[in-house]
């Protein structure tokens, strides 16, 4: 990147614009900030590094205080730069958020708005790019660089590596990290780490794992002694033979129960067998006794089969018995009803009666509902037409008595106009006249003779006085014709409010006529009821009207019926008498004796048929179990019971010693198989573990070195820039000193090894680079810095620092130091490089011909470019 154009406006101590352009400078790269103190030289490349990167090259300065004390409220603050990378052109413009005045507040505001920040970038191809993060990453993108990296290789600033000489080992890793990318290598240190410790987990996880098999066995009852550390592969051994053991013993626990076995199988059929001959005897006896029970119920059976006959010959009349009921039911309730029509037509007669006068005078009533209405609408709208008529009136007198005063303002605004007007134009003939002479022509007529010329007044009134008298009276004038105006026009608009005030009062009094007009019995029915009441009233005694009609054609027709109904009844009963004569039955009273419900004659038939069943079932079963018995004799149970019990017991001890002896052998047989199992996992851990322990050894400086595996890179890197910053140190120090890495650490707990000593051959010892004083320390600060352009340059596959500038620090060197480190710039010039030095040394001014001077002055710095 190299510099064409930087633009800067209303920043820092520059008021206004200033453009520095950097195009003379390619003759010879070098050239020369200078100027006073607190004049703005830095603030030259904290500008350049903002328009980059959005941040000051400083790290005590801010961007958001960057705004000049010295501009004004109109004046913007922003860079913007032009540059050069690798033969393309490019724009980057940015300002920062800062607070101004704002601009529609007049020049004595003190209202604040804040301007908010704005970054754009411009390539060759003229495509813009915009926003403060978007600009800064493309930048990164062009350069390569990051604002920390550019800041360490082109931007030197006040003591910035001076630092980094002096700065820990611990810092110098943070920052070579940062600029060669070694992270990689930490990360691979800490990878390996991690790695060793997962697998020494499962190492120890396999063996804790182990150890757990062991102490399972042991509490199984395994003959194994109990240890910090066992020797798996003789635990595994000794099992194998333990095992061999255990199964013998278990095949001869097991044939043992298998005979047990046999045994209470033949005792459990022999058991079986006398408990069946046993309950087959039992069933016998129950079944005779049972024979004997149901022949004692054999007449109580008989009754209750003839009861059953004639409960169903009741049953068979009770359809005819049931229509008689409903015929007698049908009459009563007919009887019923047309009582009970009788009343309620009597009652809607009586209701009828009582509303013959309000039906009668209904159309009146309905009338005066409407004439009401319009009675209470036009008073209402009187009413407020009264309240506009009295507004109207009350602004008709505001606007004449405003009129009248404006024309009394008008009068004297005329008397004054007119009155100045004069004396002004007589004024000025009287000093016309002062200047006249005999025979000199007059300039208003030309005359040469001036019989009587005009005496000027005293007072003359000034030409802007009278006319400022005319506007003023010009002004209210066009007031008094306003007013006339919104006056005729309100005194219009009362006089048609009065006449439609006069129409309405006459409609409201008609109306007021009728209603005075109206029946003493519309007039209380309007006053009491409303004409929802009224209508609804009118619905009721039309719907009453047809109701009665309706209840007398219902009545009729039902007295009809009432007659076919009786005649009915009649019928039905002679019928049913017939029919219980027919069955049997000598009088109502036998039948209704004998008739039961559906309910009682399904039980009792249940019950003779559950009897019958139970006399068919009870004769066979006795003839099956007669036979079943034969010629079989029970035994005796208990000998039995006995000799059975004590063969289950003598198999239960016989399964529980076999089930103990299997469960020891699969205890056994699991263990062999899990520790043999973990064995070749923990074979496998061991081994891989063993790598990853050396690897993490070597490359985390548990070595004879101490040195870890991004140190060892660092070192590498870090021993290349001491070689290029020695051939520039050697230059500017003439030979005296030269820049080394320190082979031994200090601190035995640290793996850093980045310190820096300083090889004096005028003592021929190494020294802390702290001894050295202040301008050998800005030489081997330059040093170091040109060295690390050189190697990251290098290491950056085509990285270019085409510009170089450095801040300050020359002011510390004698002559011939001063000499030495510009032979050094100017071997970089010769590189095709831009540096730029910011001093105010004298003799870099007389040695540095291009120049960017600033002068500072009590209204803001300029910046002025000199070529030499």
């Amino acid at each position: 990147m190299k510099p064409v154009k930087l633009i800067l406006c209303g920043w820092g101590p520059y008021r206004e614009k200033q453009e520095i352009d950097f195009t003379g400078f390619k003759a010879r790269g070098l050239f020369l900030i200078t100027g006073q103190t607190g004049a703005g030289k830095t603030t030259v490349f904290d500008a350049l590094t903002y328009a980059l990167y959005g941040n000051m090259s400083g790290s005590i300065r801010e961007k958001a205080s960057v705004r000049s004390d010295f501009a004004g409220a109109d004046m913007p603050t922003y860079v913007e730069l032009y540059m050069t990378h690798n033969g393309q052109e490019y724009q980057i413009y940015r300002n920062p958020e800062y607070l101004r005045p704002k601009k529609r507040g007049g020049k004595d505001s003190t209202s604040l708005t804040k301007e908010r920040e704005k970054a754009v970038f411009t390539g060759p191809d003229g495509v813009s790019v915009e926003g403060s993060s978007e600009v800064t990453r493309k930048v990164q993108e062009l350069l390569k660089l990051d604002y920390r990296q550019f800041k360490q290789l082109s931007m030197i600033a006040q003591g910035e590596f001076a630092k980094l000489l002096s700065a820990p080992p611990s810092e110098k890793t943070k920052i070579f990290r940062e600029i060669f990318g070694t992270d990689l290598y930490e990360k691979m240190a800490a990878c390996l780490k991690a790695r060793s410790g997962t697998v020494y987990k499962k190492v120890m996880e396999c063996r804790h794992k182990m150890d757990g098999d062991i102490e399972m066995l042991i509490r199984d009852g395994i003959p194994l002694e109990r240890s910090d550390s066992y020797f798996y592969e003789g635990v595994i051994a000794f099992l194998e033979e333990e095992k061999e053991k255990w199964k013998a013993r278990w095949q001869e626990s097991r044939n043992a129960y298998t005979q047990n076995e046999g045994l209470v199988q033949k005792l459990n059929a022999q058991v079986a067998e006398n408990e069946k001959i046993h309950s087959l005897y039992e069933k016998l006896e129950k079944e005779k006794q049972r024979w004997g029970n149901l022949l004692q119920r054999q007449e109580e059976m008989k009754e209750k089969e003839a009861l059953l006959t004639l409960q169903e010959k009741a049953a068979g009349l009770r359809l005819a018995d049931m229509k008689v009921e409903a015929a007698k039911n049908d009459v009563c309730a007919m009887e019923k009803e047309i009582a009970a029509s009788f009343e309620d037509i009597k009652r809607l007669e009586q209701e009828r009666d009582g509303k013959a006068a309000f039906y009668a005078g209904r159309q009146e009533i309905a009338l005066g509902y409407e004439e009401e209405k319009n009675y209470q609408e036009a008073r209402q709208a009187l009413e407020q037409e009264g309240k506009r008529y009295a507004g109207k009136e009350k602004e008709l007198g505001k606007l004449q008595k405003n009129y009248l005063a404006a024309e009394q303002e008008e009068d004297a605004a005329k008397a004054s106009y007119e009155k100045a007007q004069r004396a002004y134009r007589h004024g000025i003939a009287g000093i016309l006249a002062e200047n006249l002479a005999e025979g000199m022509p007059c300039p208003v007529c030309g005359s040469v003779h001036h019989p009587s010329p005009a005496v000027s007044a005293d007072t003359l009134p000034s030409e802007e006085n009278v006319k400022s008298l005319k506007k003023d009276y010009e002004k209210k004038q066009k007031l008094c014709v306003k007013l006339h105006g919104e006056t005729a026009a309100c005194m219009a608009h009362t006089t048609e409010l009065k006449r439609r005030l006069e129409e309405m009062a006459q409609k409201v009094g008609s109306l007021e006529q009728k209603r005075e007009e109206r029946s003493d019995l519309a007039a209380s029915y309007i006053a009491e009821h409303s004409k929802e009441d009224f209508e609804k009233q009118m619905k009721q005694c039309e719907q009453r009207l047809v109701l009665i009609q309706e209840k007398k054609d219902a009545l009729d027709k039902r007295k009809k019926e009432l007659l076919a109904a009786c005649e009915k009844k009649e019928k039905l009963t002679d019928d049913f008498q017939e029919k219980m004569k027919k069955v049997g039955f000598m009088g109502e009273e036998a039948y209704r004796k004998a008739l039961a419900d559906e309910k009682e004659m399904s039980r009792l038939r249940s019950e003779i048929e559950r009897y019958r069943q139970d006399c068919n079932l009870c004769r066979q079963m006795i003839g099956h179990l007669t036979e079943e018995v034969g010629n079989a004799k029970p035994e005796d149970a208990e000998i039995l019971s006995r000799q059975l019990q004590k063969a289950r017991q003598e198999g239960k001890e016989l399964f529980d010693r076999h089930l103990a002896l299997e469960n020891k052998l699969q205890s056994v047989k699991r263990g062999i198989a899990s520790l043999l199992e973990k064995q070749g996992q923990l074979e496998q851990f061991m081994e891989r573990y063993s790598l990853f322990k050396d690897l993490d050894d070597a490359a985390n400086g548990n070595n004879k070195k101490r040195l870890v595996f991004e140190q060892f890179v660092l070192a590498s890197y870090f021993e290349d820039i001491l070689v290029a910053a020695n051939i520039r140190l050697r230059l500017m120090s003439g030979g005296r000193y030269e820049l080394k890495r320190a082979e031994e650490v200090n601190d035995g707990r640290s793996k850093d090894n980045l310190e820096i000593e300083v090889m004096d051959y005028y003592t021929g010892k190494y020294r802390s680079i702290k001894t050295l004083s202040g301008g050998e320390m800005f030489k081997a600060s330059l040093a170091l810095a040109l060295g690390m352009s050189d190697v990251v340059q290098s290491a950056g596959g085509g990285l270019k620092v085409e510009a170089l500038f450095v801040d300050e620090g020359f002011g510390s060197l004698d002559s011939e130091s001063l000499e030495q480190a510009c032979l050094t710039l100017q071997s970089l010039v010769e590189k095709d490089r831009l540096i730029g030095i910011i001093s105010h040394v004298p003799e870099l001014r007389e040695k540095i011909g291009n120049q960017i001077q600033i002068e500072k002055t009590n209204a803001g710095s300029r910046a002025h470019v000199v070529l030499s």
